[in-house]
């Protein structure tokens, strides 16, 4: 039997309120427009449900950033999806591992044409066309934070509307992610022999098209939170036509684009011509990200003459200053989020650590450490240990991440380098 045709947009983690941290200090007024981010990008997506003309949305999980979520949050939620009423377009809402169900809400109801499914069972919608059925939506929301069952076993193919075309709603861990804590884990078999034709889920915050027989999507976030979520943030806006074929196009919502980039020194032997790289680079971004604002890390990577003008102790926070200066101002603005210095001096660190020197018993040292079977948290933690033991040590100075303590030891080489090298 054919469908008739219809159309909806899969979006999901909008994380809406949530509070981006480290930047505020520094600069109040990036801060206040990443803060407003998650609602501007709502806004863009409730804007296009209806130039679109969709039919339904679909939002798998992590409405807002946390259980505690704030009553500007969920006013603004709700004006959203009542917009959609007022076109026609229905939503359908499950909850996630930041937004469950137990946690404090102000007592705002959601519009008639919205529906949010419950945490005791799967449930199974219908959506009707000119009053004929065209897809069944079955979707189950997170009671509380921690849930380790595997909801999708609980999909039952019983439980499905025949001559529709079905959609299971669900926020989950797919297999193994070690970017994302593991909530409502399920192997990919799960969704495939479900009988489900397109799994919408929520939780990973990259884009992915899993599978596509049935489908099985990751939308990522609507807006990227920190430099861990670079590029574009958006939604997928899917069409169904009358064979039940699916056409699918992601569509960018972001208000903040988050941006990683390399800069190398190679070839340099001025600030003037680093300078005027880095600008290159960041025009380049501002092409790519408009009409978005940008905040991006640079990574000075490469060898040169530069390397030892750049390890001045003012050198980096000048350069950095400079460039905020030049483009924080800018509508859209860029903010230089960090200046990273990964570049190196014109020495072969290689050979300079197979000498039998002093140097190279020490980068020899380094090199251990960083390919020990144990971890650099490990080693590191052994070397801290003393440290630590004082417990406002502790409270004022966190321990440093794996990330952090592997910036430590390279910058520790480079710092042994040129002045042990230095001083042949």
């Amino acid at each position: 039997m054919s469908l008739k045709p219809f159309s909806f947009i899969h979006a999901a983690d909008l994380h809406l309120d949530s509070p981006f941290k480290g930047i505020t200090a520094e600069a109040p007024f990036v801060a206040d427009k990443l803060r407003s981010a998650t609602f501007d990008a709502y806004e863009s997506l409730i804007k296009l449900c209806i130039e679109k003309e969709v039919n339904f949305l679909l939002i798998a999980g992590d409405v807002y950033d946390g259980a505690d979520r704030s009553l500007r949050a969920q006013l603004k939620f709700r004006d959203g999806l009542e917009r959609l009423r007022q076109n026609n377009i229905g939503s359908y809402v499950v909850h996630g591992n930041h937004d469950p169900l137990d946690g404090w809400s102000s007592a705002i109801e959601l519009p008639q044409g919205a529906h949010r499914f419950g945490y005791s069972k799967v449930e199974t919608v219908t959506f009707n066309l000119r009053d004929t059925p065209a897809a069944s939506v079955s979707g189950i929301s997170f009671q509380k934070k921690n849930e380790q069952r595997n909801f999708a076993r609980l999909y039952s193919k019983n439980d499905l509307l025949p001559d529709t075309f079905n959609i299971g709603l669900l926020h989950c861990s797919v297999g193994l992610n070690p970017a994302h804590e593991t909530y409502a884990p399920c192997e990919l078999k799960d969704l495939t022999k479900s009988g489900i034709d397109y799994w919408a889920l929520g939780h990973v915050h990259e884009k992915a098209i899993m599978n596509k027989d049935p489908y099985v999507v990751y939308p990522g976030n609507t807006q990227g939170r920190n430099i861990r979520e670079q590029g574009e943030r958006g939604c997928y806006l899917v069409n169904v036509d009358e064979e039940r074929n699916v056409e699918m196009e992601f569509i960018a919502l972001d208000a903040v684009r988050w941006f990683s980039i390399s800069v190398s020194i190679d070839g340099l032997e001025t600030i003037d011509q680093l300078d005027r790289s880095i600008s290159n680079s960041i025009y380049s971004l501002k092409e790519e990200a408009e009409p978005r604002h940008v905040v991006c890390r640079i990574n000075l990577i490469g060898r040169g003459p530069l390397y030892k003008d750049l390890q001045r102790e003012s050198a980096v926070v000048e350069l950095k200053e400079r460039l905020r200066d030049n483009y924080a101002s800018d509508d859209p603005f860029v903010w230089v989020e960090k200046i990273k210095i990964e570049c190196r001096p014109e020495f072969d660190i290689e050979s300079l650590r197979k000498n039998k020197d002093f140097l190279g018993q020490v980068l020899s040292i380094s090199e251990e450490i960083r390919v020990s079977e144990r971890t650099i948290d490990e080693v590191m933690g052994e070397v801290f240990s003393e440290l630590y033991k004082n417990r406002r040590v502790e409270k004022a100075i966190p321990l440093p991440s794996t990330d952090e303590l592997m910036d430590m030891l390279r910058e520790a080489e480079l710092f042994c380098i040129d002045k042990l090298e230095a001083d042949e």
